[in-house]
Parts: C-alpha cells; sequence; structure tokens
C-alpha cells in the first residue's frame, strides 16, 4: 500500500492536505498542482485502495491511510536528517546502532558534525572534552580507552560508563603489570562491560555520538545535538544498552 501511494505524487500530496483535516474535493483541486481529472483519479484510486473514503463532511483518512502517512513523514525526516550532513552518513557506519534506533535517527534534529581537520587535527576531542566538563553527571559509551576524555568525565553517582571488554581486559592487564594503580579510577561512577562500537554520551543538556567510519581509519568526527528529542533518543538508546551489559565487578570475576 504505501508503495501503491508513493508511486503518485499527487496521492502523497493528497493524503498529505487529509492528515491534518477533512477536506472537499474542490479545496484539493484548489491546492493541488495537478488537473482536476487527476485528483478525481487519485481519489477514487486511493478509496478503492482503501485509503481515503468520501464521508459527509468530505474525504479523510482511513486508518490504513493514517499509518500511510506516517509512514511517509518518517521516511522524510529520515531524508532530512541524511542531508542534513550527507557526508558524515556516507563515511560512517550505523549497522553497530540496533534497528529500533536506526529507525528513530530523526529524532536527532539539527544536529552539528564536529571534524578534526587541518589545522585543527583534535577538533572532535576538544569538543569532548568540553562537553564532558560542563556536564554534572552523564552516561557515557566507551568503544576505546581515551584518557584525556576519562580526566573529564564527571566522577558523580548519576554517572555512568559503559566499556567493551577488550577496554576493561587492558586495563586490567595494566593494573597486574603495575603499571595503573587500579581499574576504578573514577570513583563514584557506576560501570557495566558491552560489546560496543560506537560512542556515545548523554547529559541533560546535551548528547553526542562517535560512529565508527566505514574504513579502518580513526574516529575523527562527534555528532552533537542539544534538541530534546536527540537527548530522549541518546537516553533511551543507552538504557537499552545499560540494561544488557553485565556488572563490571561479575565481568572481572569471571575474567
Amino acid at each position: 500500500m504505501y508503495e501503491f501511494v508513493i508511486s503518485s505524487s499527487v496521492r502523497v500530496d493528497i493524503l498529505q492536505l487529509l492528515a491534518a483535516t477533512v477536506q472537499q474535493t474542490d479545496y484539493l483541486i484548489d491546492h493541488l498542482d495537478a488537473s482536476t481529472s487527476t485528483v478525481y483519479t487519485a481519489l477514487a484510486d486511493l478509496e478503492r485502495q482503501g485509503v481515503v473514503f468520501d464521508g459527509e463532511a468530505g474525504w479523510r483518512l482511513t486508518g490504513q491511510g493514517r499509518l500511510v502517512v506516517d509512514q511517509i513523514e518518517r521516511r522524510k525526516s529520515t531524508v532530512q536528517t541524511i542531508t542534513y550532513d550527507q557526508e558524515y552518513w556516507v563515511n560512517h557506519r550505523t549497522d553497530h546502532l540496533p534497528r529500533e534506533f536506526r529507525r528513530r535517527l530523526p529524532e536527532l534534529g539539527h544536529y552539528e558534525v564536529v571534524r578534526s581537520e587541518p589545522p585543527n587535527v583534535r577538533a572532535h576531542a576538544s569538543a569532548v572534552v568540553d562537553l564532558l566538563e560542563q556536564a554534572d553527571s552523564c552516561c557515557t559509551a566507551v568503544p576505546i580507552h581515551a584518557p584525556e576524555y576519562r580526566d573529564a568525565f564527571p566522577d558523580d553517582p548519576d554517572s555512568r560508563l559503559l566499556f567493551p571488554p577488550s577496554v576493561v581486559d587492558q586495563l586490567q592487564a595494566d593494573v597486574e603489570a603495575g603499571t595503573r594503580e587500579r581499574i576504578r579510577e573514577i570513583d563514584a561512577a557506576q560501570y557495566k562491560v558491552t560489546d560496543i562500537q560506537f560512542g556515545l554520551t548523554v547529559a541533560d543538556s546535551y548528547m553526542m555520538m562517535a560512529l565508527r567510519p566505514m574504513t579502518q581509519s580513526p574516529v575523527e568526527s562527534v555528532l552533537i545535538s542539544e534538541a530534546e528529542s536527540a537527548i530522549r533518543w541518546a537516553s533511551d538508546l543507552y538504557e537499552s544498552l545499560w540494561q544488557d551489559a553485565e556488572p563490571l565487578d561479575s565481568y572481572l570475576s569471571r575474567v
């Protein structure tokens, strides 16, 4: 049904007009960039497919039509999210994000991508450190061991850290070798272990995400948004990761 509707721009335009309220045929004819006969044909086709129906007050969406409109709007929002910085999405992997949250990417809203490029080859790292230092607490997933981020991380009971096993194993090896005093350098924060393949931080006023590049090159950019919908998206994603992760003490007892 979705494919049938989007195969005609006139059908799409009709559904979008009816998404707001019931409309008469004359109104649709006046507000669509199409001939009268084309509008009549499109309405007949949509009615036959059970997408709209002609009630006493005028044309309105059926339940199926409303679902099709929702899908059209999601597609439009996804396109807008991509085109806002298409280069970023071309060059970075999204397959590490759970499918549910890939579908919700339009919730990022307006975002900024900070890239490390000459002459400032540490721009993205500096942006991350600045935002970490501004937060009273935050939730972070770190796929690599980055001392500069650790030093800026807010040491607070409400702060949470997710590490992959490889990072924990390296820290543990350093402890055993005597090159580090202990694994918990941030005492107040909560720790868990999970196989995380991307960076994510969410605080009260912002979210940051660092996806891996398509190539084997190091991460040299970070996506930042202060939109409420983006913070909510990142919070939901972090909670899902946290719930599935293993407590640090449990992991260390097994290795």
